[in-house]
């Protein structure tokens, strides 16, 4: 205990971005989540303290379907939009992070940078059938679960959270004790 004491002392300070002390000072959370394509949920952990790196991941666009359909991202996240189609496309996103990139061909890319926490839909103004799901969270801990709605969120530092599962704009929640080493149950 004493040891995540220190590790949130750190990161208060704004020493390091999401550091972490021992891997004895974190658990992980695991479970099922029964919805019609699990595959497609998100299961993730609301407030963890910590900086935590943005990246870069890349949304696609091939006969006319945005992929993937749901994208979890952390908070800072650039995403670049490539079209593998030869018909033109636009992408614009609604929500808690508005955007529109325009109209562009095959082998173009066009990026945004998610800064706002929340859902952002995806659309295109030249097939209204498109539709995809960018969803940006505040630290890395989420999952997406498998084909059989399990899912395992590995290295969440010691304490006790609120751990949401999202699917198709609802989503359900429980608080959890994540233990210093070992695993909690937490099924949706």
């Amino acid at each position: 205990m004493k040891r995540y004491a220190v590790y949130l002392l750190l990161v208060a300070l704004g020493i390091g971005p999401g550091i972490r002390l021992s891997a004895s000072d974190a658990g992980q959370i695991e479970g099922t989540i029964s919805a019609p394509k699990p595959t497609e949920a998100v299961v993730y952990v609301e407030k963890v303290p910590g900086t935590y790196e943005a990246q870069k991941v890349k949304v696609d666009q091939q006969n006319k379907v945005f992929m993937p359909y749901v994208l979890p991202v952390v908070q800072g996240t650039t995403v670049e939009f490539h079209n593998s189609d030869t018909l033109q496309h636009n992408v614009f996103g609604v929500g808690d992070d508005e955007f529109d990139l325009g109209n562009w061909t095959k082998g173009i890319v066009r990026e945004h940078t998610f800064n706002k926490p929340g859902e952002v839909t995806l659309l295109c103004n030249v097939h209204q059938e498109m539709e995809a799901t960018v969803l940006v969270l505040q630290n890395p801990y989420f999952v997406q679960p498998d084909s059989d709605g399990k899912f395992r969120i590995t290295d969440v530092p010691a304490g006790e959270y609120v751990i949401k599962a999202w699917y198709r704009g609802k989503t359900k929640k429980q608080t959890v004790q994540v233990p210093a080493s070992g695993s909690v149950a937490a099924n949706f």
